[in-house]
This record gives C-alpha cells, structure tokens and sequence, in this order.
C-alpha cells in the first residue's frame, strides 16, 4: 500500500448523502392521508414545512384528520391530479395504489421535484430515516433501507446512551456560542471564537455543561466565562461553580466499564479530579471527563506510591474539588480503602463509598468456577498474596470443601505454592486456575494444580493483574 493510500482510505459506496434538509416555508405536498401521510405530515411540520395534503375524506386517517382539523396542514378533498405538483418544492406519496405512485414519481422526476414515493426505494431521492428529537437534537439512523427496525433499535439505543437533558444542553450550547460572538464580534477573529468554545466542550463535557443550565446568576455566570474567553482559558468547573470538597472512594469492578454501577459513571464524569490506581484498565479510564492522575509506575514502592496518591487528592480538595479516588476491583476489599477512609477523616474529610465488583468473585465467575457449589464447597476464603509491609499472608489449612482465593499473588507463587504443600497440607495434584485481565479484552484463564502453580507463571508469562483461586471447585463445572 502506497503512503497515499494508507493517508486517503478507500471511499466505500452503496450509502446516501445524509444532510440535515431545510425546508422551512418550503411547499410540501402529501399524496394519500393514511398512517403513513400522518408520518410524514409530523417529519416535515417539524422541520417547519408548509404541507399541504391531497387525499379523498374517506381516506383520512384519525390522525391526519386531526391534523387538518386544526389548522396545522393544507387540505385538498380528492385524489391527486397532475396540476397539483405545480409550484410544489417536494413531493411525498403515500398511496396504497402502486401504479399510482409511481406514475407521480416519474411525473416529479420529470420535473425535477425531489420526491419519496412510500414502499418503493428505486424512486426515491431522499429516505425518511428512524429518528429521536430532543429539542434542538435530532439524531437520524439510516440503514439504506436493508433493516427499519434494526433502525429503530439502534435509534433508540443511542438515544438511551444520551443525558435526559440532552436538549436543554445543547439549546444552552447555543446560548453561549452566541454569548462569545457577542463578547468578540470581528469575523478576523472566528478561529478563536470556534476554537474556545471547542475546547470548553471537550473539557467540560456533557454532564458538567447541564450545570450550566441551573446556575442560579446566569449573567454572573456568562461574565466569569468571558473572562476566561477574553484570556483564552477553558476554567475548570471548579473556579465556575462555587462547590464543597468531597472526595469518593470509587471501587472501579475488575476492569469493564459495563460492570461498574451506574453511581460510579456517574461520578466518573461529574468529578474535577479522578486519581487512579495504575491497573485500571483505558476503557474505564475514557469515562473520565474531568483531570486525570494515574499512579506512577514504582515496582516494589507501592507505599511510597500510595502516599503520592493521597497526597493527589488532598490538593484537590484544598481547592473545593470533587475528587474521586479510583481503585481497582472494591475499595474495601484488599484496596486499602480502609486505610485511606482513617486518612481523610483525621484531615477533616469524611469520604463516600462507591462500591465495586471484587475480581474476588468476578474473576473466578469469568472463568466458570463456582466459588460455592453443593456437594462441591461450601466456604470462600479471600485472601492476599501481599500482606503489610510485603509480609506473606497466613493461609488457611486445606479442606476439600474450601475454595481459596488469592489477590495479587503473581509475585508470590513460588513462595505460596511452598507454604500450600509444606505447611496448610493441600495435595498437590489440588486444582488451581490463574485468571489473569478477568474480564477485559485479553483476559486468559490458565488451569493447573498447586505442584505447578508457579511453574506456570514463567511458563505462561502470566502478569498482574491475575487472581489465583484454589479447590476442588475449578473443576466443578467441567464436562
């Protein structure tokens, strides 16, 4: 492939030309007054159209009929005739009658009249499309006529994705945009004006744009904002909007964006300041809208570390921030999330807890075993390879009935499958599967037995972060 080619991709055909069609005060006219001329009369009235529709009595539907009732369409009683398309600017059909139809497309190609003849995509010029308003949004989904309900599903999925004030964000947009022109009007000077306002999106993003719309003093509000505008600064939320300090303790689950709680999205995208643990994964790290801090990478100073973080945070909330401390898996489940809740709180802060999914219990989900089974096991046993100080834990003596998980013992195998055998009495022909990315993209599921645990490691080049889990429950659900 030529440096060219690789820079300009192949163009791919077969779409349409999708535009967002003005029509205001242009002339439409629909042939047919069943279900689906109410249709159209709706998409065209809300593009701000002068409709007229020409359809017998008899043919009108509930709908249509109100529509002309109450004064919102033209309305020509009887079947179409040619004359009609006279002074018309696009045409719409309607029609039960095929031959009908097509005959009033060949008459507006011929005039050179855009026209959507309904069932028969060969003669239309433009297709009406699945879509959702929201005031001034309007988000349209076509798929070239090969699937309309796979349209509506996809419509109405983006549409569920969005802000429910998705509109009033946007029209708010608006009110700005036409604030900054206003604050500098010289047309030499639009490059600054669309690149702020850029900028202040992109920063801001959509859930802290909506506090825009509450804000109690909206020309205070607008005045702070020129301010920056004049200096070509995009303001931290923060120094817009006067706020308490808080900080969350936010558990992020084991790594996939869909498997944290709806609370924590939240938070993610309302926060100043997000300070991460190093092993969250990008996908969860994207939902960050505010600034991002991520652990440095100290292989063997994780408290060090961890004094850097908490150190993070307290900036922060010296300024009036809303910090979210983010930490992998649940942050009280061997996350030190106890220690950092005694930390604040004897600087002044009281910190909220978020709760996360455990890759305690998610990584070994993700692999198919059953922590708890009957007839199979009957106890959990959640413990670390890391203790305090780097101190090996102290492992529970073996039963047939017990399942023992392990977090963050990667580093540790040798020295755990030593103490395992030697000094808990596990057989060494004991099941055992490493679960290393539990739940992301990469995520591998490499079985064993205590013997080889940690041969398995080195041979398997197995990394953090890897759950261990150990019983008779590995096996429980193989065929």
């Amino acid at each position: 492939m030529s440096d060219q080619q690789s820079k300009y991709p192949t163009i791919e055909g077969g779409g349409s030309l999708v535009v967002a069609y003005r029509i205001a005060n242009k002339r439409v006219l629909i042939v047919g007054g069943g279900n689906v001329s109410a249709q159209r009369i709706t998409s065209t009235k809300i593009a701000d159209a002068q409709v007229t529709v020409v359809a017998p009595a008899e043919g009108l539907s509930d709908e249509v009929r109100f529509r002309i009732e109450n004064k919102e369409v033209d309305w020509i009683d009887r079947a179409f005739v040619d004359k009609d398309l006279d002074n018309v600017d696009m045409v719409l059909t309607a029609l039960d009658d095929h031959d009908e139809s097509l005959r009033i497309g060949h008459l507006c190609r011929e005039r050179r009249i855009p026209v959507n003849v309904a069932d028969v995509p060969p003669m239309c010029d433009f297709y009406f499309m699945s879509q959702h308003r929201d005031g001034p949004v309007q988000i349209a989904v076509s798929t070239n006529g090969q699937g309309p309900k796979l349209a509506n599903m996809i419509r109405t999925t983006v549409a569920q994705a969005l802000p429910s004030n998705i509109g009033d964000i946007v029209r708010h947009m608006g009110v700005l945009r036409a604030k900054v022109r206003e604050w500098e009007p010289a047309i030499e000077n639009s490059g600054k004006r669309m690149g702020w306002v850029t900028r202040f999106c992109e920063k801001w993003g959509m859930t802290n744009m909506a506090r825009l719309i509450t804000a109690d003093d909206q020309d205070a509000l607008y005045e702070k904002l020129r301010r920056y505008f004049e200096n070509n600064e995009i303001p931290a939320v923060h120094d817009i909007f006067t706020t308490q300090p808080s900080i969350a303790l936010l558990g992020a689950g084991p790594g996939d964006p869909e498997l944290i709680t709806v609370k924590a999205a939240r938070y993610l995208k309302e926060a100043d300041l997000v300070v991460s643990d190093r092993l969250i994964p990008q996908p969860m790290l994207d939902m960050v809208q505010g600034e991002l801090r991520i652990a440095r990478k100290t292989a063997g100073k994780s408290d060090p570390a961890q004094d850097e973080l908490l150190e993070w945070c307290m900036e922060g909330l010296k300024k009036g921030q809303r910090v979210v401390r983010l930490k992998i898996g649940d942050p009280l489940v061997f996350g030190r999330g106890g220690e950092e809740i005694l930390w604040f709180r004897e600087r002044g802060y009281e910190p909220e807890l978020v709760a996360g999914i455990s890759s305690a219990f998610s990584a070994p989900m993700a692999a198919g075993i059953p922590v708890t089974m009957r007839g199979i096991t009957d106890q959990v046993i959640i413990t670390t390879g890391r203790g305090t100080k780097g101190a090996m834990p102290d492992l529970p003596e073996y039963g047939a009935s017990r399942t023992l998980v392990v977090l963050m013992a990667v580093g540790r195998a040798a020295d755990l499958c030593k103490i395992l055998i030697n000094d808990k009495h596990y057989p060494p022909e004991c099941p055992v599967c490493w679960i290393e990315n539990a739940n992301c993209p990469q995520e591998r599921v490499i079985l064993g037995t205590v013997a080889n645990m940690a041969t398995l490691v080195e041979d398997q080049s197995i990394v953090a972060p890897a759950v261990l889990v150990v019983g008779n429950s590995v096996r429980a659900l193989e065929k």
